[in-house]
């Protein structure tokens, strides 16, 4: 009976949006109304859905540059126009993968909150802890979504700066507006705060959210809105939690990403094992690494095409499996570091950052660093959260929310070499949005499209 409630719900969840014209593009005979609360569950174990992430946000990054014909021509014409800042990514009658899967994970979160509680069977107890799962799952989508599709929060012009699809019911028929970004925010924040009470400290696998889980998120948000006492108590929190780091040069055998103990929640990047064609490491980025630092002698391989040699991102490679995107103790850690380096706690920053950086150098080769000031603090914590987390769809968020500060914003200029265009992305630029997809545009002319 319920079985194919369920199923119809997941095989919707995975279809869904390509538009946020109506809700979905597709059109259902009737309400999806699972009763029993194992449907519900069931729902919050397809990791084909909720575990899926975005990729989008790597390849406009400064961590990678295309700096020849040979690369440029194995990217493909989509990554090619993300890689350019274009003014669209995709064409109308294209789907963005990225949006569509981001809500078709919110589809399947919401059809949860919506009724879980009312459920028969399961006690009172697993519903609230699979209804909190659901509300940190939306959550992290929703901080995705804004991060990529809207303008980088800001205090002053969040409350009418136009954000994305705020989207909290599992209703097919509703006609999507963008919410504002601090609507959104809002909701981010409120999701993981109510959750959090009704999660286990560890969950079964670091597919499922847990307490630690709500804490990391909480953490990385507070930070990229600018709120660091927040951030940095968010971080004490999960930390008090889960701490543990492998041990780069002792490590022979890579772990799975389900028994990795950095991982807090994994998401997995969209393109995961398609890499070689434009995860191809900037200069500047490479020039932060030590040869004797293992995220650079272990993580990373050399590629050769067509007689050129380039340095490319190759965690997959050396540990089977797709690309972790999501909440990390290292991540966690290093919004630690950066709040105390900006409360003035210089000392303290460095700490947390050669307890981290420790674990990727043979001990013979560490030297621990120090920071002459807390302005200098700062910095180094920065250059380590782009040696440690590049290629996580991390460092394009970074450069949203430093654009302001001079001493981290910066301009970069690339060039489509099979069509000689050139393009420089300026600190604050509008290019910094995404595109809203036009496909979605088409189907739901409600939706406003990001100043180009």
């Amino acid at each position: 009976m319920k079985k194919n409630h369920l199923i119809l719900a997941i095989a919707l969840s995975a279809l869904l949006l390509p538009a946020c014209g109506k809700y979905t593009d597709i059109k259902t005979a009737g309400a999806i109304t699972p009763t029993d609360y194992n449907s519900f569950r069931y729902l919050m174990n397809n990791n084909q859905v909720l575990e899926n992430g975005v990729d989008a946000p790597d390849i406009t990054s400064d961590d990678i540059t295309l700096s020849d014909a040979g690369i440029q021509q194995n990217t493909g014409t989509d990554n090619m126009r993300q890689y350019m800042w274009s003014a669209d990514f995709y064409d109308a009658v294209t789907a963005d993968p990225d949006w569509k899967n981001l809500y078709a994970a919110i589809y399947t979160c919401n059809l949860v909150t919506d009724q879980v509680m009312n459920s028969t069977g399961g006690t009172l107890a697993l519903k609230k802890q699979v209804l909190a799962e659901a509300k940190v799952h939306r959550a992290y989508n929703y901080f995705t979504l804004v991060n990529m599709y809207a303008r980088q929060y800001d205090r002053t012009t969040s409350a009418t700066d136009p954000g994305v699809p705020l989207l909290l019911k599992a209703d097919v028929a509703v006609t999507a507006k963008r919410a504002t970004v601090q609507e959104v925010y809002n909701s981010i924040l409120d999701d993981l705060r109510t959750a959090v009470d009704d999660l286990p400290l560890h969950n079964t696998y670091n597919i499922y959210p847990s307490k630690a889980a709500a804490y990391a998120l909480l953490a990385r948000v507070c930070l990229q809105m600018g709120d660091y006492v927040n951030a940095g108590s968010y971080a004490d929190n999960t930390l008090q939690i889960q701490n543990g780091l492998l041990d780069l040069p002792v490590v022979t055998n890579y772990p799975q990403r389900i028994d990795d103990p950095e991982i807090i929640l994994s998401k997995t990047s969209r393109n995961s094992h398609a890499y070689y064609a434009y995860q191809v490491l900037s200069n500047d980025l490479l020039a932060l690494y030590q040869p004797d630092d293992y995220r650079y002698s272990y993580l990373t391989k050399t590629l050769s095409l067509s007689g050129v040699n380039y340095r490319v991102y190759a965690k997959e490679i050396v540990s089977g499996n797709n690309r972790n995107i999501g909440l990390a103790v290292p991540e966690v850690m290093l919004v630690k570091a950066e709040s105390l380096a900006r409360a003035g706690q210089a000392n303290a920053a460095m700490d947390m950052l050669n307890t981290l950086r420790a674990k990727r150098f043979a001990a013979t080769a560490y030297t621990p660093l120090t920071a002459t000031s807390a302005s200098d603090a700062l910095v180094k914590v920065l250059e380590e959260r782009r040696r440690e987390l590049c290629c996580r769809c991390i460092r394009w968020f970074d450069q949203k929310r430093l654009f302001t500060d001079d001493r981290f914003a910066k301009s970069i200029t690339r060039t489509n070499i099979a069509t000689g265009k050139t393009f420089t992305l300026l600190p604050g630029s509008n290019r910094y949005l995404f595109p809203i997809p036009a496909y979605n545009i088409q189907l739901n002319p409600a939706l406003q499209q990001n100043p180009r």
